[in-house]
């Protein structure tokens, strides 16, 4: 379909987003469905987040995606937020209500979504690797599904300790935070039923990188389920890791896919065609 002055505009919000597959998988489904809509990547230099989210309304944009760094820094600038965004402390949709700028977050949810897919039951502890507004989404999504225990590990402790803070506040489930280090990650990993990278690290163009090492992997329980929210690469070098070790591991491809089905239907008010999305996105992975 070609753009008109009926087109409808949506897009992505991140610093860096050359590696992003949303507007190929928006752009896509909204064809399938025959919708007159056209999804952008919106490249937003840090100081200019305020501007870039004001333009929402000048524009009359109707709605965004938000990715890294900005899913906690958007909160200021937004005039509501959903229970879910609200509990989690993490914004990773933007809907435009008539200029009323309301955030949601479906990341937490369509990572779920992803693990029932799998036939995975969710139980017991998790280890998330990194404390950001992924983490925090999917850590209330899964205190919400039945998780009683987590840790957070990240780089700033401090960051750590208020993820962990907001889980424990707003669900039935301890939480602890620690300054990440390979002594406290052992002692974490061998403990755990899930453990999460929810850091970037490992991502397209950086694929050689990892945030745990192979020792880390080695010491892990059987049994534990390894998760890597990166879909590109869709196997990282933390889950070649895990599947050599004979663990169940989980790419962030599901999560991607039904992170954005739900935000395609706050977008279009359309049912997703979700089975569409995940294979367009699957087969320009493997195409690469």
């Amino acid at each position: 379909m070609i753009p008109d002055n009926q087109t409808r505009i949506l897009g992505v919000m991140g610093e860096t987003l050359a590696h992003s597959k949303s507007p190929l998988m928006h752009n896509s489904a909204a064809r399938e469905l025959g919708l007159n809509y056209v999804y952008l990547a919106f490249e937003i230099k840090p100081g200019n987040l305020a501007q870039a989210v004001a333009a929402l309304r000048v524009l009359n944009i109707r709605g965004v995606n938000v990715t890294i760094p900005y899913k906690e820094a958007v909160l200021p600038f937004l005039d509501e937020l959903s229970d879910t965004a609200a509990a989690c402390g993490a914004v990773n949709l933007i809907i435009n209500h008539q200029g009323c700028l309301k955030g949601y977050n479906t990341d937490g949810w369509g990572f779920v979504r992803s693990l029932q897919e799998e036939g995975i039951k969710i139980r017991g502890r998790a280890l998330f690797i990194g404390a950001g507004g992924a983490a925090k989404s999917i850590a209330y999504a899964l205190a919400c599904s039945g998780i009683k225990e987590m840790v957070f590990l990240d780089l700033s402790a401090g960051k750590a300790r208020e993820t962990a803070t907001a889980i424990e506040t707003q669900c039935d489930c301890s939480s602890r935070a620690e300054a990440i280090n390979d002594e406290k990650a052992a002692y974490y990993g061998e403990q755990a039923d899930f453990i999460i990278n929810t850091s970037p690290v490992g991502m397209y163009p950086q694929e050689q990188e990892t945030p745990m090492k192979e020792e880390f992997v080695n010491r892990v329980k059987p049994g534990t389920v390894l998760c890597d929210i990166i879909y590109n690469p869709l196997e990282t070098r933390f889950l070649r890791y895990g599947r050599a070790r004979g663990l169940k591991t989980v790419n962030g491809l599901g999560m991607f896919v039904f992170q954005g089905a739900l935000s395609f239907e706050h977008f279009t008010g359309q049912s997703p065609p979700v089975e569409y999305m995940k294979a367009v996105v699957y087969n320009s992975l493997v195409q690469k």
